[in-house]
């Protein structure tokens, strides 16, 4: 019963986690969008409380992927999806060092968002 419950709770991290990445990714609409979103070239969290429709694209994609994270690190300790789950994780790790090393490599301290 226990071992359900943690396959329930990680599974549902996942989801929400893919269901927010996916609808970040709906509402892009050009490529250039796609790189602002990667680059952090939007608005920060701080001021996304100010200006609510610039900061909550690039807010719900990276939250999307700490779910994200969560779930298939909950999900590495089930012998059946653990190849797979150690794949998604490593390559979402993969993906916010990189994108954490662009955005430290290319400071934009009083630059505006766009």
């Amino acid at each position: 019963m226990k071992r359900r419950i943690m396959i329930v709770i990680a599974t549902l991290f996942a989801l929400l986690g893919l269901v927010s990445v996916a609808g970040t990714f709906a509402n892009l609409s050009t490529p250039d969008q796609l790189h602002r979103l990667l680059s952090y070239d939007y608005m920060s969290f701080v001021d996304s409380l100010v200006d609510h429709d610039l900061g909550d694209f690039a807010n719900n994609f990276y939250v999307g992927v700490a779910l994200m994270l969560v779930g298939g690190t909950l999900l590495i300790r089930i012998e059946r999806t653990r190849t797979v789950a150690r794949i998604v994780t490593s390559l979402l790790f993969a993906l916010l060092a990189f994108s954490l090393v662009y955005a430290c490599l290319n400071p934009r301290i009083g630059t505006l968002p766009f």
